[in-house]
């Protein structure tokens, strides 16, 4: 991009409407969770992703969050220095898991059964962002929060590129 504005950016982001909503499952599930496992997307949303924690943490107290980031920097995705950076380590309960960010010995490949471990013993899993819908979405037991930004992931989802979406995979 040549230009980017940020207000408008802001703007039409918080504009959109989950054309896919399962927001009401989330609060379901919500109500009897003890752990939460959330999958963080890139470092330049780090920041919201402690706000949405946070606003959860309103409404409900877990004995565990799980905040799993890259085990290295690949590309803008969150590492466990931009999630401190941003003060993530100061929420209650929190521990930090770390997934393959492609080199050997940052952690489990997303599509590993490791990963599929970590889904099943938390409670409640959220994943941010169309690449972590990529590796993930084989398991079940996820909410996935995304923009579609591309046909395959459109086509796979049922929604249109540049939907938002909100989705439990069962």
């Amino acid at each position: 991009m040549k230009e980017f504005d940020l207000e408008k950016t802001i703007e039409e982001v918080t504009a959109k409407r989950f054309l896919i909503d399962d927001y009401n499952k989330f609060k379901e599930k919500l109500k009897d969770a003890r752990t939460l496992l959330f999958f963080a997307d890139s470092a330049g949303e780090i920041g919201l992703d402690k706000l949405l924690i946070e606003t959860i943490l309103k409404e409900k107290t877990f004995r565990r969050i799980g905040f799993v980031v890259k085990g290295g920097p690949i590309i803008n995705d969150a590492t466990l220095e931009d999630a401190q950076y941003m003060g993530l380590n100061e929420l209650p309960n929190i521990e930090f898991l770390t997934v393959s960010n492609g080199e050997e010995g940052t952690g489990p490949e997303t599509s590993s059964q490791e990963i599929d471990g970590w889904v099943k013993v938390y409670d409640v899993v959220i994943s941010k962002g169309q690449a972590n819908y990529e590796g993930l979405s084989e398991f079940s037991g996820i909410f996935f929060m995304l923009i579609v930004k591309c046909p395959t992931i459109a086509a796979d989802v049922g929604a249109n590129i540049n939907d938002a979406v909100f989705k439990y995979n069962s």
